[in-house]
């Protein structure tokens, strides 16, 4: 399902000294990282973690929303729920069971860029999650009356999560319009009930077809396994899948900053209670070095009740309820979000004014040394505790593969990190949150009758 940022970003651990103090003392254990391509294209990753008797199995698609046709929007949203169904030689619902029946949990989610599904199990039934992404892969059975039972699933997802919840229309409002000369962005990963309505089987076979094969798709185990051992399951189960077509690649994005001025639009609201503003920036593709700068940035503006937008618009002005920015790094341009809540009786548009002073000191003066080592801080700590789990690590290092094409960088991101300095997070802002830059959309509630 598509990213929501309201409510805020949870705040990081703050630590009490700084990074450059601890380093000595404490050093993030690199993740051991062994990779490997089967005959039909199947990109693997393995890491090995003895510590508990316990494996992650994560298989991402390198599909989202971002691929699909226009007038077929929400498919790769629908495929997330289809891909849990019936197989040649599952019924509905059994791929749930055993996984449960093993002790282990799943799931799968959908953005923009990548379809993810993900076991989590004892290390012993690595072979039972390996078989049921080679159910997933070369054996769902894509019938009418699959098809039609999900399509009514993602409409009522859609219906309770994105009709039925204030401010949540704004907020993809805020995506699509930032990203509307980027056409693969330029619709909403749920889709539209229209496309949905649409949509034949044959439209869904071809999906499955030309996207969910062995060749677009990297597979991550993490945990109580051996590489020999790892390799030798996934020949066996996932080696004699046929390779599917080429996928072509996503269209060049457009240069950012945007340089054509200010989109504004106001979204009536019937759910809302209170106005809303959201705010974003186009930034470059995930690739870009920027983006150590411009996440250093987010945390510095709202991570942490001494955070500077908290501190100004929550503690000192009380012109606000809630505050929050954070960067959605993408592999194509990304966006950075503002938004913001007012307080009883402050309008929007002063919340507008204090979060454009809060950008505007930014790029006027380079941060303080004191909040460069507290977000190093956050960042050391974020490190640490992504690594206390299998789970969390296989998805860091499908992030590395999708974002980088090497999940080998999840292991020098602290050190890119460290190498920010006061003056690239002031040039970032200077060079992306620029007012011709800038997306806003306000969520306006609806007012009684007769008001």
């Amino acid at each position: 399902m598509h990213r929501l940022f309201l409510p805020a970003i949870a705040a990081f651990l703050l630590m009490p000294v700084s990074l450059q103090a601890q380093s000595s003392a404490l050093r993030v254990p690199e993740i051991p990282v062994e990779t490997f391509t089967l005959d039909n294209g199947l990109r693997v990753i393995v890491s090995e973690d003895h510590s508990t008797p316990v494996v992650a199995v994560n298989m991402w698609y390198h599909v989202g929303s971002a691929h699909e046709e226009p007038g077929r929007s929400g498919f790769a949203h629908l495929f997330e729920h289809m891909l849990f169904e019936e197989t040649e030689n599952l019924a509905d619902g059994q791929m749930d069971e055993l996984v449960n029946r093993a002790g282990g949990f799943n799931n799968g989610t959908t953005n923009t860029d990548r379809t993810a599904y993900f076991e989590v199990l004892p290390s012993n039934r690595l072979n039972l999650a390996l078989w049921l992404h080679a159910e997933r892969m070369a054996r769902l059975r894509v019938s009418q009356e699959n098809f039609d039972t999900q399509r009514e699933v993602v409409k009522e997802e859609r219906r309770l999560r994105v009709e039925n919840q204030p401010y949540v229309g704004a907020q993809l409002t805020l995506d699509t319009l930032a990203q509307q000369d980027y056409r693969p962005y330029a619709h909403t990963v749920i889709g539209s009930m229209d496309d949905l309505n649409a949509a034949t089987l044959d439209d869904v076979q071809a999906f499955y077809d030309n996207y969910y094969t062995p060749n677009n798709a990297v597979l991550a185990i993490v945990g109580d396994v051996t590489v020999d051992d790892a390799r030798a399951l996934v020949e066996q189960y996932l080696g004699d899948i046929p390779a599917g077509p080429s996928v072509p690649s996503l269209p060049e994005p457009p240069s950012v900053p945007r340089t054509d001025g200010e989109l504004r639009v106001s979204v009536d609201d019937p759910l809302a209670q209170l106005p809303l503003v959201w705010i974003a920036y186009n930034l470059p593709p995930g690739d870009s070095d920027d983006h150590y700068a411009l996440a250093m940035l987010s945390q510095i503006l709202s991570t942490g009740e001494s955070s500077r937008l908290r501190e100004r618009l929550i503690n000192r002005e009380q012109a606000a309820l809630e505050v929050f920015a954070q960067v959605d790094r993408r592999i194509g341009p990304g966006l950075f979000f503002f938004g913001s809540l007012p307080n009883q009786g402050v309008e929007v548009e002063r919340l507008e004014t204090l979060i454009e002073e809060e950008i505007a000191r930014l790029r006027d003066e380079p941060v303080s040394q004191r909040e460069l080592d507290k977000v190093r801080n956050q960042l050391l700590t974020q490190a640490v505790t992504q690594r206390l789990t299998v789970q969390s690590k296989a998805s860091l290092l499908q992030a590395a593969a999708l974002m980088q094409g090497d999940a080998t960088r999840v292991n020098d991101e602290l050190v890119r990190y460290q190498a920010v300095t006061a003056e690239d997070i002031q040039r970032v802002a200077q060079t992306y949150l620029v007012p011709t830059n800038r997306t806003v959309v306000l969520a306006v509630p609806a007012r009684p009758v007769g008001e």
